[in-house]
């Protein structure tokens, strides 16, 4: 990397971001001095401390020794040292918000190391991690100037989002380019026929000089006849018309196929991310903000349409026609032509280098935009609250607060492009006029060599064609920037892989008998902040259990790791004695049913929301399913019955019968594993004894997990599991639970009683 670059990362960090640009020389001294005067090959900065707090902290790595350096309350540093030969692990866990870096050594012993970092830091961490482990498989890799890689490491994301964004980083085009494969038969038409437009282009120009020198200057001489010179007119006329013509309907062609190829891509870059979306792993969707997603799914895809229909393709010719049209002036007249010609690398340049100015003004301006698309995804579903918190105003505020942002932002692009452009235009309109100071001493015969007026006439002409591709080239450079910039928002969605993945040859078994076993779980959705912890219990097949305890004791995280929505950090969870990373993720979700705590119905007909595990449902089914969850005689009090709409996330309902819908759509999919997570909160007190009967009846041969705070429905079930802080801290029937005077069960039984009589 060259100096140059090297002091550009760093402007990069400390102009984007708020971590230090580099290892302070006087610490990189001292650490250096520690590893016996040995270099620091490779550093990171360890910007959290075992609280998550922010801290200031360094780990560099040596070629003998691994140094962690903490900032000391007096002001200077503490270092600590770890050999290398003691390390026989490197074990990254990442979460939410941060990632935890562990030097492990010999089976048994405390880890030498544990350090935390957040995001931007991960990719200098993952050096030193790619490092250690290569060195642990006894396989040399070379490392360069720990300053270099650090820089590389924490402005490399933003480095290559400004290249994206500016169109600089060829990968980015190749990739998107990619995309028109499928259409290449479609892509060859166009592209033929823009270059038809462009050779037919140069023929009026040509016919024109021909014109004015060889017929109408030879008739008016007498050197032919005036009416051989009409006839021979009149051809020439005809040709221009039918180049023209010609040109006309080659346009007509090429706009018909490129404007459809660029809906076709943009179709399948839509079609592409949703479905990608659909892959994702939950705790993607707990990191990014709807709004942010939805833009890329629609308007980042709908940005790629000018520039995947006419951008390339315009770039292309006008690079091929700035050459041949270069050739064709100096041709006509070498000297006017070097002077139309000299100045376009010139000009070109000036193109690049205000692409490169933009860059940070698009990169800003689109995450201003997210974050006005962030406002309008979170208002339009919360609405009610909206309204019933009379906060109107202060949301038409908020928005208009970030509408005003985007704005201003996206004003000031449009500030450094209009100062540009007009500046572009006089530079080129300049070449125009040093052509005609040029050429006019040459046409009345004041300087020599003579220049004929059908020549000049050509080369006017073919000037005028010259200054079209250098201003296609100048105004493309923006939608290069507009379309490059949503590209790789997409293509960031595109390239997250799934946590949660199956193995590549997953377990179908026969059946599903319903054991569900965890054997020693550990999981945190932060890895620093472990939410089950060393969670081991056996529930037999057609067993239902009661999950009871505070919020945020780990009741729902236990759902969550039976649905597979997340993987456990450590230890297993068993379906049927069989890894449940081993299964076939889909095979075993088809036979695991869900009633969220929050029923979620989809905009259509009831029927629909309720066959949606099982589309090819009859309606017979459909209604036995809702006969069971106790749905069936309100439905049909309905103006439409089963066909009624129930609007977006099911508003038309009330939230008792909503439920009620989740249940019945639970029931028909038919599970073999029932998760029921707070199923009846959302009821009346009767609702809630007529589904209680209901589910008793149903989970005969089906193992129930059912969370509930309302104690009194987990009566029936077998076994009552207490969680307390990622813990089973109680286990038992409700009558062995209550019979014990000390058992928290019985307390918050006893609770619950006393505030049931004070209401």
């Amino acid at each position: 990397m060259s100096t140059r670059a090297r002091q550009r990362d760093r402007e990069i960090i400390d102009r984007y971001t708020d971590q230090p640009s580099r290892l302070p020389a006087p610490l990189r001294a001292e650490i250096e001095h520690s590893f016996g005067d040995r270099p620091v090959e490779l550093y990171c900065h360890i910007d959290l401390d075992a609280s998550l707090n922010l801290a200031e902290s360094w780990l560099a790595l040596g070629p003998e020794r691994v140094a962690i350096a903490t900032r000391a309350p007096g002001g200077g540093w503490d270092i600590a040292h770890i050999e290398r030969s003691r390390i026989r692990e490197v074990r990254e866990n990442s979460g939410l918000s941060c990632h935890v870096l562990s030097l492990l050594g010999l089976a048994g012993d405390p880890p030498l190391a544990v350090v935390r970092y957040t995001h931007r830091q991960r990719r200098a961490a993952d050096a030193i991690r790619f490092v250690l482990q290569q060195s642990l498989a006894e396989r040399d890799v070379p490392v360069g100037d720990g300053d270099d890689e650090y820089a590389d490491a924490v402005a490399g994301p933003i480095r290559e989002a400004q290249a994206l964004v500016a169109g600089t980083d060829t990968a980015i085009i190749l990739r998107l380019l990619g995309y028109l494969r499928p259409y290449r038969r479609q892509l060859a038409v166009g592209m033929s026929a823009a270059a038809a437009v462009t050779g037919l282009s140069l023929i009026p120009a040509y016919l024109a000089g021909y014109l004015i020198d060889r017929v109408v200057g030879r008739a008016q001489s007498g050197a032919i006849a005036r009416d051989a010179a009409a006839q021979i007119a009149l051809v020439c006329v005809g040709a221009i018309a039918t180049a023209y013509a010609l040109r006309s309907l080659f346009t007509w062609v090429r706009l018909r196929f490129m404007a459809y190829i660029g809906e076709y891509v943009a179709r399948d870059l839509r079609t592409a991310i949703y479905e990608h979306l659909q892959l994702l792993s939950l705790s993607f969707f707990s990191r990014k903000k709807t709004g942010s997603l939805i833009t890329r799914v629609t308007s980042d895809t709908d940005r790629l349409w000018e520039f995947l229909a006419f951008g390339i393709v315009d770039v292309s010719l006008s690079a091929v026609m700035l050459i041949g049209l270069g050739t064709v002036l100096i041709s006509v007249d070498w000297r006017l032509g070097l002077v139309m010609t000299l100045p376009v690398p010139l000009l070109c340049a000036f193109i690049f280098l205000h692409g490169r100015r933009l860059e940070a003004f698009f990169l800003r301006a689109w995450r201003r935009w997210s974050r006005l698309t962030d406002v309008v995804s979170d208002t339009i579903p919360g609405i009610r609250v909206v309204k019933a918190f009379n906060q109107e105003d202060s949301e038409r505020r908020r928005f208009a607060e970030r509408n005003l942002a985007a704005m201003s932002q996206f004003n000031e692009i449009h500030q450094v492009w209009t100062r540009f452009w007009p500046a572009l235009m006089l530079g080129i309109h300049c070449l125009t006029v040093a052509v005609w100071v040029l050429a006019l001493p040459r046409l009345i015969g004041a300087s020599a060599p003579q220049l004929s007026a059908g020549a000049f006439v050509s080369f006017l002409l073919y000037s005028t064609m010259f200054v079209g591709p250098i201003e296609v080239i100048g105004q493309m450079a923006r939608v290069m920037n507009r379309a490059t910039s949503s590209a790789h928002r997409i293509f960031e969605v595109l390239d997250t892989e799934p946590e949660v993945v199956d193995r590549a040859e997953p377990v179908r078994p026969a059946s599903l008998d319903g054991r569900v076993t965890f054997d020693d779980v550990w999981f945190g959705y932060d890895v620093a902040r472990p939410v089950i912890r060393a969670m081991s219990f056996d529930v037999a097949p057609g067993e239902m259990v009661g999950l009871v305890g505070a919020s945020g004791g780990g009741k729902t995280t236990i759902a969550n790791l039976i649905a597979r929505f997340y993987d456990p950090v450590a230890g297993a969870v068993r379906i049927d004695g069989v890894d449940l990373r081993e299964l076939d993720t889909g095979w075993y979700r088809r036979r695991v049913g869900m009633v969220l705590q929050e029923p979620y119905l989809f905009h259509g007909t009831i029927a629909d929301n309720i066959r949606y595990g099982l589309p090819e449902a009859s309606l017979d089914q459909v209604i036995g399913a809702a006969r069971t969850a106790n749905a069936h005689d309100f439905v049909c009090r309905l103006s439409h019955g089963y066909e009624t709409i129930v609007g977006e996330r099911g508003q038309t309902l009330s939230g008792g019968e909503r439920q009620r819908i989740s249940i019945a759509r639970a029931l028909l999919h038919d599970p073999r594993i029932l998760i029921l997570d707070e199923a009846t909160s959302s009821v009346d007190t009767e609702t809630e004894r007529r589904i209680e009967e209901a589910m008793h009846r149903l989970i005969a041969g089906r193992t129930v997990f059912a969370i509930a705070h309302r104690l009194s429905t987990l009566r029936r079930a077998n076994r009552l599991f207490v969680i307390e802080e990622g813990r089973i801290s109680e286990s038992g029937t409700h009558g062995a639970l209550m019979a014990n005077p000390e058992s928290t069960y019985r307390r918050l039984v006893e609770l619950q009683r006393e505030l049931r009589q004070a209401v």
